[in-house]
């Protein structure tokens, strides 16, 4: 189509679509310069009278951005030292893709011309910033990326202005880290984009150019509530560590760990201890799961039983931590994590398998086998299926030959990469046998899956298994 545009529409859609390719993101470009190589394979004619053009001097500029994407060096070459009399986006676009151009006279043109763009500023630096960080992976690409960061360290702030509201994040994070180097932000700017932009590392490049700035902890404290806990952390220590008592102890609940540990330090140095603010707030009702979490960081075993009371917190992250707090602790009794298998969230459930894998010799297998009916959750069944195949080896094999045919996608996969691994990478050193009975189990569950398995991995799982070669039928 926009080969098409360009040799044959009205000139007002030639405009048109010359703005849109100037407004167009770099991974854009990135495509349609490969897509355009392409399809230039089917227009010769129309190739041999671009080239004509370009000899003869003046061309539009939507048939010189084609022509800079041509599968011809030589059209490439001729539409570059057109482009760099133009100062449309569209052109800088082109011109930024050359700069990689595999072929070293396309590469030397548009460098040049790159340069002396550079130098006379005459048209949009975030477009060709955003064009530079998506070319820097290609192998002629690390040329255009570091002369743009060269560029942007020397801007001043007014220059900066628009990458630093670009829609591309690698062309805001270069903007700020220039801004921030060059102390160009105020901090109440830094603190703002710490809260307020949508990346998470301009958010924490820009709190810690905040907390270097703020010549008051004071104006820190609103970073104390943000979304991100790098930046919250960041506030945190700079706050603390002129004695602000109250923020540690606000924070000392925080659902991160990062954030709690520093609430907690600084605590301790004024030698207050923070297990006892823990225990607390824990004997009161459904305490916040950051009570329960710090409890498990700083508490000891005589906090086993306030720990285990929430066990049966109302919300699913406060069971979560409860379970991580009695792991923690050194407390954990299988006994009362067994119920929480069937837990209706999915991250208990992988909390619960964590702890109960190192004391699998005190678990029922058939409870075990239980979880894994068809008719319970997906989470719950998996897991079941996780407990099952850390067992022993035989346990194993079994739980995953009977879910190699399961209709739930995740189990039937894991059971069918189990048993590729155990055979590539443990099969050999397993030198106990089964027991007789589940040989016969494995004998009836290898023959049921030898039409999935193949007959190669089939004579391996009898081999190592001890059992007598079977033709297939």
């Amino acid at each position: 189509m926009l080969l098409t545009v360009t040799r044959d529409g009205e000139p007002g859609l030639r405009a048109a679509a010359v703005d849109a390719l100037g407004s167009a993101e770099a991974r854009w470009w990135l495509a349609v310069d490969e897509a355009l190589r392409e399809r230039w394979w089917s227009a010769p004619r129309w190739s041999r009278r671009l080239a004509a053009d370009l000899a003869d001097g003046e061309v539009e500029l939507l048939r010189l951005v084609v022509a800079g994407c041509h599968r011809d060096g030589r059209i490439r070459e001729a539409a570059v030292v057109h482009l760099a009399d133009h100062a449309h986006p569209a052109a800088l676009a082109v011109l930024a893709l050359r700069t990689a151009d595999w072929v070293a006279e396309v590469r030397q043109r548009a460098r040049a011309a790159v340069d002396g763009w550079l130098v006379s500023s005459r048209g949009s630096l975030t477009q060709l910033t955003e064009m530079a960080f998506a070319l820097r992976g290609r192998a002629q690409g690390a040329w255009l990326a570091e002369r743009v960061d060269g560029v942007l360290r020397d801007l001043p702030l007014d220059g900066l202005e628009p990458l630093l509201a670009a829609r591309d994040r690698r062309t805001r994070r270069a903007a700020y880290r220039a801004a921030t180097t060059g102390g160009l932000l105020s901090v109440r700017q830094l603190i703002t984009a710490a809260m307020k932009d949508d990346d998470l590392p301009i958010r924490s490049l820009c709190a810690r150019g905040a907390v270097q700035a703020a010549t008051d902890p004071a104006q820190l404290r609103g970073l104390l509530v943000s979304r991100t806990a790098l930046v919250r952390a960041e506030a945190l220590q700079a706050v603390t560590a002129v004695g602000d008592l109250g923020a540690a102890e606000a924070a000392l609940p925080d659902r991160h760990p990062l954030v709690r540990a520093i609430a907690q330090a600084a605590l301790r140095r004024s030698g207050a201890d923070p297990a006892e603010f823990y225990r607390l707030r824990a004997r009161r009702e459904a305490p916040a799961p950051g009570v329960i979490a710090g409890l498990g960081e700083t508490g000891d075993v005589e906090d086993a039983g306030l720990v285990r009371r929430w066990l049966a917190h109302p919300r699913s992250r406060g069971r979560v931590e409860a379970v991580r707090a009695s792991r923690r602790l050194g407390v954990t009794r299988s006994a009362e994590l067994v119920s929480l298998l069937r837990d209706e969230s999915g991250a208990v459930t992988r909390q619960v398998v964590a702890a109960l894998r190192h004391d699998l010799p005190a678990l029922d297998p058939e409870m075990l086998e239980a979880l894994l009916s068809p008719g319970n959750a997906p989470h719950i069944r998996f897991a079941g299926y996780r407990l099952l195949v850390a067992g022993n080896v035989w346990q194993r094999l079994v739980t995953n030959l009977r879910l190699i045919d399961d209709p739930n996608d995740r189990l039937r996969g894991s059971a069918r990469a189990d048993l590729t691994a155990w055979l590539s990478r443990q099969a050999a050193t397993t030198y106990q046998g089964p027991s007789r009975d589940r040989a016969a189990e494995l004998d009836t569950l290898i023959e049921r899956a030898r039409p999935i398995l193949g007959e190669d991995k089939v004579r391996l799982l009898r081999f190592h298994a001890g059992l007598p070669h079977q033709a297939s039928l």
